[in-house]
């Protein structure tokens, strides 16, 4: 009999180079000549040949001898950052018995030894010179056996502050924006001859109202009719403008993915809702952004004509719109600009009063949504920038009624962030804005929009949308089909303590921007320069940036005050930045993640703050 009793267990027995059983084993064998082996892998085999007598009892008691080399995990560094930067580098090692210590070396030069199998080493590269260098981690296990990973990384000196910036580079050759007026076909219900006309002599405003009675006598069915509209396209959006449906921002395309971001009814409809009574009331839900004024529910103006013009340059190109004017009202102008390098459009209004008293109004952008779907998709997300909302209106009777306030975007146990919990429509107002944008993201086409606000000039922000029980999809559309709208403005409600008034001889005027966005899956965090969103998959941060315009930038992201990543990253409106970041072992959940990312001439384009729990 021959008994092995070898380390570690489970090694493989050979007799003659038969396999015969693993570690410890008892084996009982004729009398005579054997070639024992005993291997395992990582150790070196041990060769035995015995001469085994009758009667005898042979022990063979070892442990074999660790060969195998550790294995190394590195995060992954940017393969180039500027100087200057705290270049976070961690390291775990993994042996099949035990790591006695971990070294790393940058251009040869021993920076850090630990022992056990992780290291964490913040490389500040204030000192060292530009170009490429190189960073070894050597592993080195109780048996002496050396693992050893090799990482490259360029130090780029920061560009020196010039008098005049230069520009970002761009994935175009020479970026541009063209400005051209056309006409489209687009079935129309014909409510036009059924309109008449009155004065509203609070605001001297003539008010169209339909005259329903006789327009539904005639059984009126929709036919082709021609709009003039007026096109602005840049490498990155296209927008179309129809002025004659009140000077309405119809469509916005996302060229990089083809997708529409506005909802776009397929029929133009009068609803039964608006300002006035249900049997004068002619709104059209016909997608895309109207101007809202001068009182509540859409105003007057959303589908009379508005006067135009157009200006273009190299840089930029602009409809300028403009409501009917006199001295005895307030006017409304606004300017939507769509640059020629950036993948957003600013809308500027401005309400001019030349009365000789102050007036007090509602004014409003709204946009009708659905981010790249014909109707709104369950998977919607809603961004809105308040704790608790005040509810304008709803359906759902388990929901606080109209002017009571709303925890938001949880209430009760139920997220309204998410469009698949809402059961029938809702309307909510954020009278206190805690961030200076509002926005969406489509979970089921990965499309996105941002609104940018100066919240201290139009802080407004509305949200409203149908749910899966509203009953009432046949009042202004044909198909079924719903969409969501995402209000903005001066005015906090849509109720008169509320309204902004404009002074005799005096004019509001502001800016926003409205960035479309796609592929980050999600919307945490907003500039006008650029979109994130932040996740923690396993031990990892998923970071993904969709940026408005094109060039280089610097992206340097801390966990709970540590630097875990810096370097440059490639700005592209086509393709947002997706980066996977090793956390440190020792991270402490919940991790409050700080991302900043800088652009040339040191210009900050973006810097925030999240908050991520497992």
């Amino acid at each position: 009999m021959i008994s092995l009793d070898v380390l570690p267990a489970g090694a493989t027995v050979l007799v003659d180079g038969k396999t015969s059983g693993q570690t410890p084993v008892s084996l009982t064998l004729q009398a005579g000549s054997y070639n024992i082996s005993v291997k395992h892998e990582g150790y070196a085999a041990l060769e035995r040949a015995i001469d085994l007598a009758a009667g005898q009892t042979l022990q063979i008691t070892e442990t074999l001898r660790d060969i195998a080399a550790p294995q190394l995990e590195l995060n992954e560094l940017a393969p180039a950052a500027l100087l200057g930067a705290q270049l976070l580098i961690c390291a775990r090692a993994t042996d099949n018995v035990a790591i006695r210590n971990l070294r790393l070396f940058i251009d040869g030069t021993l920076m850090a030894e630990v022992p056990g199998g992780e290291l964490e080493y913040s490389w500040d590269t204030q000192g060292d010179s530009s170009g490429w260098h190189e960073l070894v981690v050597e592993a080195t296990d109780d048996e002496g056996n050396l693992g050893r990973e090799t990482i490259r990384t360029q130090l780029l000196t920061p560009p020196t502050p010039s008098a005049r910036p230069s520009p970002l580079p761009s994935p175009t050759d020479t970026p541009s924006v063209s400005v051209v007026e056309t006409s489209l076909n687009l079935p129309t219900y014909p409510f036009s001859s059924f309109l008449r006309e009155r004065l509203d002599t609070r605001y001297n405003w003539r008010v169209q109202w339909l005259d329903r009675a006789a327009y539904e006598a005639a059984l009126p069915i929709p036919q082709p009719r021609r709009y003039a509209a007026v096109v602005l396209e840049n490498p990155y959006l296209k927008l179309v403008i129809i002025p004659e449906l009140g000077g309405r921002l119809y469509q916005c395309t996302f060229k990089p993915t083809g997708q529409t971001v506005f909802y776009q009814n397929s029929v133009i409809k009068p609803s039964y809702w608006g300002p006035l009574d249900r049997s004068e009331n002619w709104w059209l839900a016909a997608g895309g952004m109207e101007w809202a004024l001068p009182v509540q529910e859409h105003g007057y103006e959303w589908g009379v004509p508005w006067a135009f013009r157009t200006v273009s340059g190299p840089d930029s190109a602009s409809v300028i719109l403009s409501s009917e004017s006199g001295t005895d009202r307030v006017s409304a102008r606004i300017t939507v600009t769509l640059p020629a390098d950036a993948a957003y459009f600013t809308v500027e209004p401005e309400l001019a009063n030349p009365t000789a008293q102050s007036v007090a109004l509602q004014f409003w952008i709204n946009a009708a949504l659905t981010l790249g779907s014909s109707t709104t998709s369950w998977n919607t997300q809603f961004a809105l920038p308040a704790e608790r909302v005040i509810v304008h209106s709803t359906g759902d009777p388990s929901l606080p009624g109209e002017r009571q306030s709303l925890s938001w975007p949880v209430y009760n146990g139920r997220d309204l962030s998410r469009y698949g919990n809402w059961s029938t429509w809702l309307g909510v107002f954020v009278p206190e804005p805690n961030a200076n944008y509002a926005g969406a993201y489509n979970h089921d086409t990965d499309l996105g929009v941002v609104r940018l606000f100066p919240a201290d000039v139009a802080p407004g922000v509305k949200l409203f949308a149908f749910g899966a029980a509203f009953p009432a999809r046949a009042e202004y559309s044909d198909d079924g089909s719903e969409y969501f709208e995402l209000w903005g403005g001066p005015c906090r409600s849509f109720w008169a303590e509320d309204d902004v008034t404009i002074r005799a001889g005096q004019s509001l005027r502001w800016s926003e921007v409205w960035l479309p966005f796609s592929g980050i899956e999600g919307l945490d965090a907003a500039s006008a320069n650029a979109v994130a969103t932040v996740a923690l998959q396993g031990h990892q941060l998923r970071l993904a940036i969709a940026a408005a315009t094109a060039g280089a930038a610097d992206l340097r992201t801390s966990w709970n005050g540590q630097l875990v990543h810096a370097g440059l990253v490639a700005l592209d409106p086509r393709k947002p930045v997706a980066l996977s970041i090793p956390l440190p072992t020792s991270a402490a959940f919940p991790g409050e993640v700080h991302v900043v990312l800088t652009g040339q001439e040191g210009r900050t384009l973006l810097d925030f703050v999240h908050t991520v729990d497992r």
